[in-house]
Formats: C-alpha cells, sequence, structure tokens
C-alpha cells in the first residue's frame, strides 16, 4: 500500500482501485490510516476475485520459504501483518483494466510476490498504443 501510495502521487501513474474481503467499516478503518484518499471496494463475498479467477493459495503459496523471505523484508522495513480480515488463504491479484478489457495481468507466485509496480505507467502506455 505504501508503494502504490508514493507513486501514484505522480499524475503518469493509472488510477488505481482497491478490492478488500472486509466490511466497509474495517476499509473506512483501513484505509484512513494507509491512504484516506484512496479509492477501494468492500467485496467480502470475492465476487470480484472470482470474476478475475483469483484462487485460493496452496500451502506453500501462503507459507512456503519465499513467503517468509518476504514476510522478513517487509517487517525489516516496519511493515507487520495485522488482524487477518477475510480469506486468509486468498490469493491476490492486480490487473490493469481500460474499459472491458484486462490490458495486463500480475499472476503472483505466492502471497508475498512482488511485481515491479514502476513499470505500470509504460504498460498503460505500450498496451494502450496496440489497441
Amino acid at each position: 500500500m505504501k508503494d502504490f501510495r508514493t507513486l501514484a502521487a505522480d499524475p503518469a501513474y493509472p488510477p488505481l482501485l482497491f478490492f478488500y474481503m472486509g466490511s466497509v467499516a474495517e476499509g473506512e478503518t483501513f484505509f484512513a490510516k494507509a491512504w484516506p484518499e484512496a479509492r477501494a471496494v468492500s467485496d467480502p463475498s470475492k465476487v470480484f476475485y472470482k470474476a478475475f479467477g483469483l484462487g485460493r493459495g496452496s500451502f506453500k503459496q501462503v507459507f512456503g520459504p519465499e513467503v517468509l523471505a518476504c514476510g522478513l523484508r517487509a517487517a525489516s522495513k516496519g511493515h507487520i501483518v495485522g488482524k487477518v480480515v477475510g480469506d486468509p488463504w486468498q490469493m491476490p491479484g492486480l490487473f490493469l483494466v481500460q474499459g472491458p478489457d484486462v490490458l495486463w495481468s500480475h499472476d503472483f507466485a505466492h502471497i508475498g510476490d512482488h511485481p515491479d509496480l514502476t513499470a505500470l505507467p509504460a504498460i498503460v502506455a505500450e498496451r494502450s498504443v496496440r489497441k
């Protein structure tokens, strides 16, 4: 979230919309601290997760060595795991959507996987030109 907030300060960065599995109240509490201006949708039934084909992770995708290493890296930056809200086995998704089209998506290898978020403006420019 902190990385997205920093990157989104650049007007060239694509607009972001977050989906989360908590209630509206839980989202308001979280985003009030993390990023008050963020746009977010409460999706406790995982309607959008299912629509984008996001499944539940395996034991290795949720607790494997790569995940633990990512957790340590995050903790070293001051980020800790808070209260679990929703399905802790749900795999994340990152999609670049323009109108009805998904221009790009990141296939998460595990829950700690981190795509190159700085590349999104270039991906938008590249994929928009192809249309």
